[in-house]
């Protein structure tokens, strides 16, 4: 099952304590303080991996802790810094903290004017007028920001740190305290709640309504398998393809769920699948013109734009390009050319079974993604 959303909290390690000793040697005796500082405490850390497609190894993970330094030893031996705990994500992951904010309590209702009568005192009032109660209390709000966005292989994000040892009694002696007693403790670690994002990595997003055919194009032109069948919400987790071109060119196609009106609030597969599509550079639009007339395919195709403005303007506003598929059907390129009328720009002509046109659409998306060539080109 693919994972792209989880929630857990992270856990950096304690600090050591520093430790308050004496030496006792038969040759010193009354050698002065030895107590070592604690070590350090291991952070969390998050790793992008490129061997990763989801969060699935951490769907049931919902702490993870790192270990605690150790304790400062005698002799001026200091403690162990603790490891750092790694933890693998998928390029591509998106690291939000989740910070519980309290709202400003509700103002209480002003003590009445004095106009000579005697009134009960100003906290006696409630919002409610009436004596003895107590007000509202607001409910805590959940915030989310951005702390990292691991879109590289090999980024790496320290989540939560570890705290610092503490110092043994050797740091506080003086000329007038020659003997301390006193040892630092250790510092606590970090610790935070977390929800871990996965946005795909890909240079092309095809987009489309359900059965336009987004599965068996991606089938045809690269490696991999996604499930096809004839009925909506086949595709259930997006799939990323790798096209080869000649010698090392190659980009990443990513199918995104067919989305359906009111995808953009949720709806259907909703949020869920449209941020895939946010870091694509080109969207590549399919339509299915076996079934229908150009008019409708025209609403079909304003529904899909609606809700990736809807989603994101800057979605919306990304390159791309419009695919009329199915080209094996009669009628098909009647249809496409009434079609690229109705929208005001080209429409281009596949066969997602056969291969007709796929060639050419293939080299053309290629050189949007090398930034060759302009949407109004293409």
């Amino acid at each position: 099952m693919f994972v792209d959303e989880h929630e857990l909290t992270v856990r950096a390690g304690k600090g050591g304590d520093g430790l308050s000793s004496f030496r006792h040697e038969s040759q010193m005796p009354k050698g002065g303080p030895d107590g070592g500082d604690g070590g350090d405490g291991g952070d969390v850390v998050f790793v992008a991996s490129h061997h990763l497609n989801g969060l699935g190894h951490l769907q049931h993970t919902r702490e993870i802790r790192a270990k605690d330094g150790g304790k400062g030893q005698g002799s001026d031996c200091a403690g162990k810094n603790a490891p750092d705990t790694i933890i693998e994500v998928p390029v591509g992951t998106v690291i939000h903290e989740l910070v519980t904010e309290q709202p400003e309590p509700a103002p209480g209702p002003e003590a009445p004017a004095d106009d000579g009568e005697v009134h009960a005192p100003e906290e006696a009032f409630t919002a409610e007028g009436a004596s003895g109660e107590d007000l509202p209390q607001a409910p805590a709000v959940l915030q989310a920001r951005v702390i990292a966005d691991l879109n590289e292989p090999g980024m790496r994000f320290v989540a939560a740190r570890g705290g610092n040892g503490g110092f043994g009694n050797k740091h506080f002696a003086t000329a007038t305290n020659q003997a301390p007693r006193r040892a630092n403790p250790g510092r606590p670690g970090e610790h935070k709640r977390l929800r871990l994002e996965v946005k795909l990595i890909a240079d092309v997003g095809l987009v489309g309504l359900p059965n336009a055919g987004k599965s068996t194009f991606l089938a045809r032109t690269t490696r991999a398998r996604p499930k096809i069948a004839a009925y909506p919400f086949t595709t259930l987790s997006p799939y990323l393809g790798i096209v080869d071109m000649q010698g090392e060119s190659r980009f990443v196609i990513a199918d995104i769920p067919g989305l359906i009106e009111g995808a953009s609030q949720g709806k259907g597969l909703g949020h869920q699948f449209l941020r895939h599509v946010e870091r694509t550079r080109v969207l590549l639009h399919l339509v299915d013109v076996s079934m229908e007339e150009p008019e409708q395919l025209k609403r079909d195709y304003d529904v899909i734009v609606g809700e990736l403005q809807a989603f994101s303007p800057a979605l919306a506003a990304k390159p791309r390009i419009v695919v009329a598929n199915k080209a094996d059907i009669p009628g098909a390129q009647e249809k496409a050319a009434e079609l690229s009328k109705l929208i005001g720009q080209p429409v281009e002509l596949i066969s997602g079974v056969t291969g007709q046109g796929v060639q050419d659409l293939l080299w053309k998306l290629y050189r949007m993604v090398k930034g060759e060539t302009s949407e109004r080109e293409a």
